[in-house]
């Protein structure tokens, strides 16, 4: 967890200088994942895979009982990885192989209205130019869904 962490922080750093002082909610993608991203856990009940695409995390979310869409980053082969995948609790019920898993769990009609409206498979991960006001303004009400443990900056906020 910690190597995600610190990969992420890296990776958000040249960005966070430029909005320190402009007051926008996540200075990347990286750093809304760190801000309000929680911790996911894969047990040996989990279905995992070498890869999976957004849209079958997204189908497999839609089929199980009580799951939520994920989006984020994990760790593997040392390196941190934009990712998706079906979760419970705080529990990877279906995903890709990690050892470790960072993530928004995201609300389905926030999701099919930002797919709809920028033709991509990933919510959060697109790194489309229409995700700007989502970096400037955070997520909509309601966009966000429990789940998972708390992330590295919401402990002691």
């Amino acid at each position: 967890m910690d190597e995600l962490t610190a990969a992420l922080t890296e990776l958000e750093a040249p960005f966070r200088t430029l909005v320190d002082d402009s007051e926008w909610a996540h200075a990347s993608v990286e750093g809304l994942v760190l801000d309000i991203g929680t911790w996911w856990t894969a047990d040996a009940g989990a279905r995992l895979t070498p890869h999976v695409t957004f849209s079958v995390a997204f189908s497999e979310a839609g089929r199980s009982q009580g799951a939520v869409y994920v989006e984020g980053y994990l760790w593997t082969d040392g390196h941190p990885v934009a990712a998706a995948w079906c979760g419970l609790h705080d529990r990877v019920v279906y995903g890709p192989r990690a050892q470790a898993y960072l993530g928004v769990a995201l609300a389905p009609h926030f999701c099919r209205k930002v797919q709809q409206r920028n033709g991509t498979a990933a919510v959060l991960m697109s790194k489309h130019p229409k995700l700007l006001p989502l970096l400037r303004d955070g997520l909509p009400r309601g966009a966000v869904l429990p789940g998972g443990k708390p992330g590295p900056r919401s402990v002691g906020s």
